[in-house]
Parts: structure tokens; sequence; C-alpha cells
């Protein structure tokens, strides 16, 4: 539901991502499995969802000692990034990870050009 500024509730649009990342989390246990975080670094940097300091910190954080840790915590920082973040995520699954991104929406990989890219 809009407000009369004509932008939607943030109750609504927190709800409405939830929603959205519970597909994800609802997986996570296959994806953090299957994932390598380096295939989807540069790609999600190159969409502005996450920047150097949050690639440095999956790929090189001490504390994250096994390749499922650090996909874990990249779930975790897109989701902190909201609508931008899943959409980016899903995009990168179907570009790298085609039978994740279809387990999680359903449909067929289409691998075009990104939405996302230079915005």
């Amino acid at each position: 539901m809009e407000s009369d500024s004509g932008q939607i509730p943030e109750e609504e649009e927190d709800s409405e991502q939830d929603q959205l990342w519970e597909r994800i989390e609802s997986k996570r246990h296959v994806l953090t499995k299957s994932i390598n975080p380096i295939k989807l670094t540069d790609y999600l940097r190159q969409c502005k969802v996450i920047d150097e300091e949050d690639e440095d910190e999956v790929l090189r954080s001490h504390l994250l000692t096994t390749r499922r840790a650090r996909a874990s915590r990249l779930l975790d920082i897109l989701r902190s990034r909201g609508n931008r973040g899943y959409e980016a995520f899903l995009e990168s699954l179907e570009l790298y990870y085609a039978e994740l991104y279809k387990l999680i929406t359903g449909k067929e990989p289409t691998r075009c050009c990104s939405l996302l890219v230079g915005k």
C-alpha cells in the first residue's frame, strides 16, 4: 500500500524483502554447500551491491576458514542490501550456478544481461 507521498511504507517494504529472502534462507544449506564466493564477488561488485571491503572480508577474513563460511557471510551481506542484493544474487546464480537458480526460482535461466550492472 502506498502512502500519500507515493512511497511504499517501510514496514511493507521490509516484509516484502523478508519474503524474498525467505526463498534463499530456505535453501541456505544447499547454497552454502555449493557456492564458491570467489566466482560471484566480481559480478556482485560490478552490480555495486558489495564493495571492495565486503569482498575482502568474504574472501580473506581469517575468521572465515571454510568456503562454506565465506558463502554464508556473503549471503548475510547481500541480505543487508535488501531487494537489490536479492536481485544481484539471483542474477549471479543464473550466470554461474544455473541449477541453483532453478532450485530457488523454479524458472529456467535465461542468461541475459543484467539490469543492475552499471546502475
